[in-house]
């Protein structure tokens, strides 16, 4: 069976599917490595503000489609410096990618690589030559992150529901 699949730039009337997709993924992923209380927690009023916020403050946001259905997203733009690092290194990047997420059903199929590739070309484009990325130390996509080409060059502890959540930061050369 083929299917299209098409990446391509956000609008604000794919809010409810971002939406959608942000929830159920986090639903799918996130349980022993997120509080259960944040995972319960999570509802598409506070999301819908949360995308709303995005696209008003000029994220640059892209949407994966699979045969017209938004089924991932990615999102970011310039970097946003964390407190508490244990380096600091990620702080000197000038982009970051700071959401990333797909339906676990579409995984493996190469849509993540394309949804990175095509936010890392806007980057370019935007005149950034470095990029990171936090994500969750025992989130499995760590190693999608490492396939993709960056290196471990931060940590540091991001309380969720106040719990210790530990996170890693990958550096991206543009």
């Amino acid at each position: 069976m083929n299917q299209e699949i098409l990446i391509r730039p956000a609008r604000t009337d794919d809010i409810a599917a971002i939406v959608q997709v942000h929830i159920k993924s986090w639903q799918e992923t996130y349980p022993g490595i997120m509080p259960e209380r944040k995972i319960a927690s999570l509802n598409p009023e506070g999301s819908q503000r949360n995308w709303e916020h995005a696209f008003a403050s000029g994220s640059h946001i892209f949407v994966a489609e699979v045969d017209g259905q938004v089924v991932g997203f990615v999102s970011g733009g310039k970097n946003r410096p964390q407190d508490d690092c244990e380096t600091g290194i990620g702080n000197g990047c000038e982009a970051e990618l700071t959401a990333m997420y797909m339906l676990r059903a579409h995984h493996g199929r190469g849509i993540g690589r394309m949804m990175f590739d095509r936010f890392t070309a806007r980057m370019v484009a935007e005149g950034y030559h470095s990029m990171v990325l936090w994500v969750a130390e025992k989130n499995p996509t760590v190693r999608f992150y490492e396939r993709m080409g960056g290196e471990k060059v931060d940590r540091r502890i991001l309380m969720v529901c106040d719990e210790p959540v530990p996170v890693l930061a990958y550096r991206y050369w543009l």
